[in-house]
């Protein structure tokens, strides 16, 4: 079957897949006692703490084959250092090589005549004390190296070679499971880090989609299960689900080989590749790279954000998107830095500049909440390029980070809040859904409540939770979380039982982690409410009636209004007699001819708002979709409702306070080396009424008053103003004034407890 053969897939036991794959418990949460590694200053002296875990500052050239003609590495070089940067990634090679490979698959950039990009750029980098990470690319091949190994790549069902069609030229594609991504590639890896003064690999497009039927994949998945390899449109979906986990499977042992391969050259030699989107839901059969694979391997939690994707019709991510990901991946493994990969249009429209100003607001975003910069440039470096207009764009946020790194390193968001992702309701969601919203809509919709309130949060990974992880939670956010194992419900039932608190929305729990029905809420005896079997389309003349006027959720507009807008799609549910009803569901009143347009009675027996008290703890249920509706179109009725349960549920002692307009989104987060110390931050996204932002409106005389429970404010420094800001702090508090924010200011805090 070719040169190589020494694929260790099939030696892996079943029972190490059941394993790798079974939940997992790791990283640490908000208020815990963490690991105690000193000082950030000390940090940065002791040689034992690895140096990808200290802040990072990435430059990325992705250099195109006829770059190598007039590439110069002191332009490159000075380009890094000017803009504040202080490692660079440089390409290594795999689909086209940018050194001297000698290996039988080597496709030699042909405008090399002879010279050693890699070795020019890597020496010269060392000797300005630049850090040097290696690209490579093992998705697929020319056609001209395909012809050399025939057997080495990934099959149709046919036996035709399978091809990647989104490139020009179209690739060969390489499966997990033949020698060109196992022994073909780790020896090139293996090559690389011996001759090269390299820092580590950054493993470009790991992963692959679609079903390949070559004789190795026929062979390791009989092995595995017996089974022959299922085909799309003709196997059932039991079949394909099997498939689709020994795929994850074989990613793993396949990433888990680079791995070990890269860590032979030395601990301190970083393994990283890209994360795809929290969001990402995949096909049935996707590319078996999930998330939490990332988080086994990856030194660097590296997120994919553009600005806008890789599409012929974009729009502009929420300029909030970019402090999620960091919270995400923060909130994953909080000990590791986590990268934003932003740069070139999406990767559309690379060749012309991107919106500057956009980009300056995602990198403060991103830094507010504790994150770092992987700007991913294509085409030498930006000075030299067809349009240099994005020349030193990162450069402000960039030498920010190098003049406080001792401050920064080491930080996460500081929350009590946590909004549940959960793992199987993503995964369900590759079928359709009968309410055609996709996933992370009703996370998005959360989201962007909280930030224009100023309410700080992080998430809580379904694979990770915890009881010790759901203590440190004032509040536990469950946005339309379909899928839930009963391991959760207990977990969930425990928090709330012992005085946790909960905001729950629509379907939350009504299957199990398989996707199957349950004939009731699993968290029913939580919410206040069974489940009574019929969903209702909603979106279009249906309302809530206001059956509790004096409740702080709905108070403010009792007083004018009778009726709420109702939210998308709204579950029949029947309350407990334990239930306080705030909103009942009003019959369609169907708008045409207007003559008509009334009911004789305006609330159901249907509440559509409940709060319920279990054990020393509330929740507060929408059997509607207030987030996906905040999401989607933003009506002022859903938005208030959220904000005013969080409100409601976390006490409004215990989150900060402000006269802040929502367009200034607030950072703060903490180390987790040493107790009490903080960065507090804001980021203006004053602008006009259109994307991409062309000018920002500066902001005036903004308060912050911040809970500090059982501290005392001992100490300030003023990283960044833009005119006079002043801190004033009492106990278990902190006020911060601050007379202007054009984009971006930061304070460092140090508390102690008392």
């Amino acid at each position: 079957m070719g040169m190589y053969r020494d694929i260790d897939l099939e030696s892996r036991s079943r029972r190490e897949f059941i394993r790798a794959g079974a939940v997992f418990l790791g990283g640490m949460w908000l208020f815990p006692t963490l690991p105690t590694f000193g000082s950030a200053k000390e940090i940065s002296l002791r040689t034992e703490v690895p140096w990808f875990k200290l802040p990072l500052r990435i430059m990325h050239t992705v250099l195109r084959e006829t770059d190598v003609q007039d590439y110069d590495v002191d332009i490159v070089t000075n380009y890094v250092l000017k803009s504040g940067a202080n490692v660079l990634c440089v390409n290594a090679g795999g689909i086209t090589d940018f050194w001297q490979n000698p290996l039988p698959a080597a496709n030699l950039n042909p405008f090399l005549k002879g010279r050693d990009i890699l070795k020019d750029i890597s020496e010269a980098c060392k000797a300005k004390g630049i850090r040097v990470i290696g690209r490579v690319d093992f998705r697929g091949v020319v056609p001209e190296v395909y012809e050399k190994f025939p057997d080495w790549f990934a099959k149709n069902r046919d036996q035709r070679p399978m091809m990647m069609t989104y490139t020009k030229p179209h690739l060969h594609i390489a499966c997990y499971n033949t020698p060109y991504r196992n022994d073909y590639a780790n020896e090139y890896i293996g090559r690389v880090l011996q001759a090269y003064d390299l820092d580590g690999i950054w493993h470009n497009s790991p992963g692959y989609d679609g079903i390949c039927y070559c004789p190795y994949c026929q062979e390791a998945y009989k092995a595995y299960n017996g089974r022959t390899i299922p085909v799309m449109g003709e196997s059932s979906t039991e079949e394909l689900d099997a498939y689709m986990g020994w795929k994850r499977y074989a990613a793993d042992a396949y990433m888990d080989k680079i791995k070990r391969t890269i860590k032979s050259y030395g601990e301190d030699k970083v393994y990283t590749a890209e994360v795809f989107s929290m969001y990402e839901v995949g096909r049935r059969v996707n590319n078996g790279i999930d998330l939490k694979n990332a988080f086994d391997h990856f030194d660097i939690l590296v997120s994919v954000a553009f600005l806008t994707e890789n599409a012929e019709n974009i729009h502009y991510e929420d300029y909030n998107y970019a402090q999620s990901i960091i919270k995400f991946l923060k909130s994953a493994a909080p000990e590791r830095e986590a990268v934003v990969m932003y740069g070139g249009n999406g990767t559309s429209h690379r060749l012309v500049i991107e919106p500057s100003l956009d980009v300056k607001i995602w990198l403060w975003e991103i830094l507010a909440v504790g994150g770092r910069f992987w700007n991913c440039y294509f085409t030498n470096v930006p000075t030299i390029a067809y349009d240099t207009r994005n020349a030193f764009v990162e450069e402000d946020a960039n030498h920010f980070v190098r003049e406080h790194a001792e401050l920064l390193a080491g930080h996460v968001p500081v929350s009590r809040i946590g909004i549940y992702y959960s793992r199987p309701t993503r995964l369900h969601y590759r079928n359709e859904l009968l309410e055609e919203e996709q996933f992370g809509e009703a996370i998005k919709g959360m989201e962007a409540v909280l930030i224009e309130s100023h309410i700080p949060h992080d998430f809580i990974l379904s694979e990770q939770v915890s009881a010790d992880k759901l203590k440190a939670y004032h509040l536990v956010i469950l946005p339309n979380v379909h899928c839930m194992a009963e391991a959760e419900v207990k977990l969930l039932t425990d928090y709330v039982n012992g005085g946790g608190n909960l905001l729950a929305t629509y379907a939350t729990s009504l299957l199990d982690q398989e996707g199957n029905p349950r004939k009731d809420f699993a968290l029913s005896q939580l919410f206040g409410v069974n489940y009574g079997g019929e969903r209702w389309n909603t979106r279009k003349d249906n309302y809530q009636f206001i059956s509790a006027p004096e409740h702080p959720l709905v108070a403010e507009d009792a007083v004018k209004t009778q009726l709420l807008h109702q939210y998308a799609y709204t579950l029949k549910t029947m309350p407990l007699s334990s239930a306080k009803v705030i909103c009942h569901a009003v019959p369609t009143v169907h708008n045409q001819p207007p003559d008509k347009a009334w009911v004789e009675r305006l609330a159901s027996e249907h509440p559509t708002i409940v709060e319920h008290a279990f054990g020393k703890g509330k929740v507060i249920y929408f059997a509607n979709q207030p987030d996906v509706t905040t999401h989607q179109m933003g009506h002022g009725d859903a938005r208030n409702v959220l904000a005013r349960a969080v409100n409601y549920l976390v006490g409004e002692e215990n989150l900060p306070k402000s006269n802040a307009p929502s367009s200034v989104h607030m950072g703060w987060t903490r180390s987790i080396e040493t107790p009490g110390k903080y960065v507090f931050s804001l980021v203006n996204t004053s602008s006009g009424p259109k994307r991409p932002t062309r000018e920002l409106i500066s902001v005036h005389q903004l308060s912050f008053r911040l809970p500090l429970p059982g501290q005392q404010l001992i100490s300030h420094k003023i990283l960044k103003n833009q005119g006079s800001i002043h801190v004033v702090g009492e106990p278990g508090f902190v006020t911060i004034e601050i007379e202007k924010l054009e984009d971006f200011v930061a304070v460092y805090l140090e508390a102690e407890y008392v």
